[in-house]
């Protein structure tokens, strides 16, 4: 079978609409006009025989178009690296072209959720504020990490799903440990003679660390006094005495007044790292400092009880 042609001005068209929303504002970017942009695109089509671009407001792309739309973000990422590694040393404007901070660098994108953000991630952060790469950094829920990795909006994901998606690989790291809290001052008030009594509070909606942890007890799940969708405001409401919920072990050491939440116990959430299966070395780089800042501190024991928990999971 003849593989099809794909330009790569084809493909970098593709990716501009996917980024604009529509071939008027993806032709400004790439400097043509909307007519040219819409030739490549339909040139694309032809020679694939598939719908790539559904013609709407804004744009969208097909279930083709986002594998071909992932195929072109990763065919530039390789571009990139290999025109960062071709860049003599000694040629400042090649290689200030391709840094960190120009137009041409090499950029990686990456669904991480806001847990990992607020604790084990930035060890991934340290160790990237040396690479001559760009970091965008998307906080999302477990639900979109699918769709990230498949329209190659995201070359690599933190997630608790461990299913491969088509065109990447899939490692588990461990598992993160949650602990449900309160304040002291909640439980010494009238009322609060049980957990049953005791308001309970979620990050979001998505957030069922609270709905595991009693499910385990064998205890009801009621309503939630409130949503608070921050990290540090989730901390502040547990703190204030609003109610109790579900936090990072890790990042409870510093809050004494916290304290556990009688007969409930700890949740821990196993973890996945997904990235594009292409031999890329910002992305092997990547992936070495997720290991490394995961630790194999986290791994959970024989015996743990591990969770599909979800509080904005990638």
């Amino acid at each position: 079978m003849k593989q099809p042609f794909m330009h790569p001005d084809q493909l970098a068209t593709l990716e501009a609409i996917a980024e604009t929303g529509t071939f008027e504002a993806a032709a400004a970017r790439l400097g043509i006009s909307p007519s040219a942009a819409s030739q490549r695109i339909r040139a694309l089509e032809s020679a694939l025989g598939r719908i790539l671009v559904q013609r709407t407001t804004p744009c969208a792309m097909t279930d083709d178009g986002a594998v071909v739309l992932r195929y072109a973000r990763a065919q530039a990422l390789l571009a990139r690296e290999m025109a960062a590694e071709l860049a003599p040393a000694s040629d400042s404007g090649a290689a200030s072209a391709t840094g960190a901070g120009g137009a041409g660098a090499v950029e990686l994108t990456v669904a991480v959720n806001v847990d990992s953000l607020d604790t084990w991630f930035t060890g991934v952060l340290r160790r990237a504020a040396g690479w001559p790469y760009r970091l965008r950094l998307y906080a999302v829920d477990e639900t979109r990490t699918e769709e990230l990795l498949r329209s190659g909006r995201v070359m690599a994901a933190i997630s608790a799903a461990p299913t491969r998606v088509a065109g990447c690989r899939v490692e588990r790291l461990g598992a993160m440990t949650y602990a449900p809290v309160v304040a002291a001052s909640l439980l010494a008030g009238p009322g609060a003679g049980s957990v049953a009594e005791l308001p309970m509070l979620r990050f979001d909606a998505d957030d069922d660390l609270q709905d595991l942890a009693l499910r385990a007890a064998g205890l009801p799940v009621p309503p939630p006094r409130a949503h608070v969708p921050t990290t540090s405001g989730f901390l502040a409401a547990i703190e204030a005495g609003l109610g109790w919920g579900v936090f990072p072990q890790d990042r409870l050491a510093d809050h004494p007044d916290l304290v556990p939440v009688p007969g409930l116990a700890t949740v821990e959430r196993e973890l996945f790292w997904h990235r594009w299966s292409i031999a890329s070395t910002s992305l092997d780089r990547l992936t070495e400092a997720v290991r490394e800042s995961f630790g194999p501190g986290r791994q959970p024991s024989r015996g743990s009880r591990t969770s599909r928990a979800s509080r904005n999971s990638a």
